[in-house]
């Protein structure tokens, strides 16, 4: 009987354990700014279906924008070694594309938030997923409101877990607006 008190509470413990475990690897979320449209002018007509199927993308950062930077400048100065040497799409990548390592986690990421997966390049910096609109809620601590016709939009920047700051540089398809962008400047 006394074996049997044993087992129960090293059981319990065990248990206790295993539930406080999850708990400590709770993520920190941060706001990834820019990332929701401004100056709509139309009245939202209420909460987006939460059934509604969204198709989104997360663009990931380029590495080391100051090397990136000095390689431009230096590829425009006739005094440079590197003067008019451009870089192949693949050499692009693996110096300045995100690290694999960390694409492969941001992937893992959303597959883990029930996201479906529909493509990913790590040479264009770019993962295609899909999920409902609640999901994309949830998962961006964000809200997408309905507006007239079929649009949507999400009110705020959405968020992202702090290990990928620096990482992740923009989400797109919360909303469907067209973004407008000038062919020149006055």
């Amino acid at each position: 009987m006394l074996r049997l008190k044993r087992r129960i509470l090293g059981l319990i413990i065990v248990t206790f354990l295993i539930a406080g475990s999850g708990a400590s690897h709770a993520q920190v979320m941060i706001k990834l700014s820019g990332n929701h449209p401004t100056g709509i002018t139309s009245q939202p007509t209420g909460p987006i279906d939460p059934d509604r199927m969204l198709s989104m993308a997360i663009t990931l950062k380029l590495r080391d924008q100051a090397a990136l930077n000095l390689l431009l400048a230096e590829q425009q100065d006739p005094s440079s070694p590197n003067y008019h040497r451009w870089l192949t799409p693949q050499e692009f990548s693996a110096r300045f594309g995100p690290d694999p390592v960390q694409f492969k986690a941001v992937q893992d990421w959303l597959v883990a938030q029930g996201f479906e997966i529909v493509s990913s390049s790590q040479q264009r910096r770019s993962i295609t997923f899909k999920g409902s609109a609640a999901r994309a809620e949830r998962v961006f601590q964000t809200r997408i409101t309905a507006y007239a016709g079929d649009s949507y939009a999400n009110l705020t920047d959405p968020s992202i877990p702090e290990r990928f700051a620096g990482v992740i540089g923009a989400i797109t398809g919360l909303d469907n607006f067209a973004h407008a962008v000038p062919l020149s400047s006055p």
